[in-house]
């Protein structure tokens, strides 16, 4: 737990952006105790404690990966990598998961207990607001933690030493300091947030929503969890509105969207953004590799981190807006003039891959090719985990355009992305209240909040759903709505369906378990590392370390 209590002591030296500002201290040649006296300093460790979502945020692999809809990028008996695979795990897979977390805990202890030490300097508004957003902050990392590892450390307070004897609570207790943070912290935050980007009730409502129903599948849920899980989605639908897919993700995207219940802000100044938001560039394949695909607009940099799996492409309606080509392209278009092409020369703005979404025959590929050059692959779906020279290919999930990326650097530096990560909006709030209602045995409301998110995707008549919802329909459209947001390993945990749906649809996972995935995997193992140095901990079962 080294990193982690590093960041503990090292919390009141730092160097601290405030998050709405992003104006930046330099408070080197003065003590922690002396710096942070009165309430500007303490905004500033809240401003730090937002700035902790941003690393992550970014560290999306246990989000994702082993699931239903995510892969990795490549074939599918190529080197295993254990998160995705469920293969052997050394045990240190999920160390970042476990530090970016904790680092987000301990920033909001610090702060927490800065302020309460110069309460009598801070206006009783704004103690009291910033005490709920940081309550809801921690109870946002510890549900990560607890559902990620099981049982964790319980740190509710500012830790001003090195430490190497924590131990685990169990999963029940860090779930009764979850939800107790986040009643307390609905009873403090404002119904609408200060500006964009900070904690107001609706978040809080949403995430103890997910929280009541996560624990309403648990062996020591409480029986008013699903009712009052029900009650806290309702609220926070209340504080919502349901926007377009355009403004959410197009080209008219806009920051401060009424669907958005909470999201990861950046600033439109590189200085102040570190690495930036890098998830426009996170479900593109190689293109670069390939004639045409040099690192101009509309491609800018790819780093191929997830190949989305072939189930989710096969979810969407034709004339789903979800699935457009705006927003998954199936015809990969040049980004400059290259005289290599195999099928002629291209231009900038020449189709030069195609992946249609029905099996062509080799006689309509070539046709399709010889009218419409300079296109040189025409790559099927049952194609996906093939090398094409050095690189498998794929429909580019284009949601996370950022329009902001204008200028491309190099081959080594990522250009910066400037758009809000969004953690939790409207969307999730509907898809998790449809849940408990399937829970409830109520599935025709479930159905109702499902043809909502279809009627704004632009379908109508039999591509609505009818009768009673079921837990597959809720799992189906949260998959088509929330790509690349939500964590889905999760979902698909919560809802008893990870060990079968990974088998079934993601390729990586079926190769190396043709059967099943045992239960092992519904908890990821306590890192290796963070057992060495501090040997009370104890590793969960079936993994490395004691």
């Amino acid at each position: 737990m080294k990193k982690l209590i590093n960041s503990i002591i090292a919390i009141s030296l730092l160097v601290l952006a405030q998050s709405c500002k992003l104006d930046e201290v330099n408070p080197s040649s003065v003590t922690s105790d002396k710096y942070f006296a009165n309430q500007d300093a303490y905004e500033e460790l809240v401003a730090e404690t937002y700035r902790g979502l941003r690393p992550l945020l970014q560290n999306t692999t246990n989000m994702w990966y082993g699931t239903d809809m995510y892969e990795r990028t490549g074939v599918v008996d190529d080197t295993q990598l254990p998160l995705n695979d469920y293969t052997v795990f050394t045990g240190n897979e999920s160390q970042d998961w476990w530090t970016d977390n904790y680092n987000l805990v301990t920033k909001a202890n610090t702060a927490m207990t800065r302020g309460a030490s110069i309460q009598d300097k801070i206006a009783p508004a704004v103690y009291a607001t910033r005490t709920g957003e940081l309550l809801a902050l921690r109870a946002y990392a510890y549900f990560n933690l607890v559902e990620t590892f099981g049982g964790v450390p319980l740190i509710t307070s500012e830790v001003t030493q090195a430490t190497y004897n924590f131990t685990r609570a169990s999963e029940e207790d860090v779930y009764t300091q979850i939800v107790n943070d986040l009643n307390k912290a609905i009873s403090l935050l404002p119904g609408e947030p200060e500006n964009n980007g900070r904690v107001a009730q609706a978040m809080a409502q949403h995430l103890l929503g997910k929280i009541l129903l996560t624990r309403s599948y648990k062996s020591y849920a409480q029986p008013t969890d699903l009712t009052n899980a029900v009650s806290a989605l309702q609220s926070a639908m209340n504080k919502s509105t349901l926007t377009t897919w355009e403004t959410l993700f197009g080209d008219q995207y806009l920051v401060g969207n009424k669907e958005v219940i909470f999201a990861v802000r950046y600033s439109s100044d590189n200085a102040l953004n570190k690495t930036g938001n890098n998830l426009y560039q996170q479900f593109k394949f190689w293109t670069d590799r390939y004639p045409g695909g040099a690192l101009t607009a509309p491609y800018w940099r790819q780093d191929a981190s997830y190949q989305p799996t072939s189930y989710l492409f096969n979810l969407y309606a034709a004339n789903d807006y979800r699935a457009s080509e705006r927003f998954l392209q199936r015809h990969i278009v040049a980004a400059a003039n290259d005289t290599k092409g195999t099928n002629g020369a291209i231009k900038a703005g020449d189709v030069v891959i195609y992946l249609p979404k029905v099996m062509m025959t080799d006689s309509e590929i070539t046709a399709y090719k010889a009218a419409n050059k300079p296109t040189y692959y025409v790559v099927n779906p049952n194609q996906y985990h093939q090398f094409f020279g050095s690189n498998t290919i794929y429909p580019i999930i284009w949601k996370f355009y950022d329009p902001t990326v204008v200028v491309y650097t190099n081959s080594g530096v990522d250009p910066q992305g400037h758009r809000d990560t969004y953690i939790f909006r409207r969307a999730e709030t509907m898809m998790l209240l449809a849940e408990a209602y399937v829970k409830q045995g109520e599935g025709a409301l479930a159905t109702g909040l499902i043809n909502e998110l279809r009627q704004r995707a632009r379908l109508t008549g039999n591509d609505l759903l009818t009768g009673s919802a079921t837990i597959e329909n809720v799992l189906d459209e949260s998959a088509r709505e929330l790509f690349g947001e939500s964590n889905r390993w999760m979902d698909l945990k919560r809802t008893g369906t990870l060990l079968t749906r990974a088998v079934q649809y993601n390729a990586f996972s079926a190769h190396h378990h043709p059967a099943a995935i045992n239960s092992t995997y519904l908890v990821r193992p306590i890192p290796v590392t963070e057992i060495v140095r501090s040997p009370t901990l104890t590793q969960n079962p079936g993994y490395p370390g004691k």
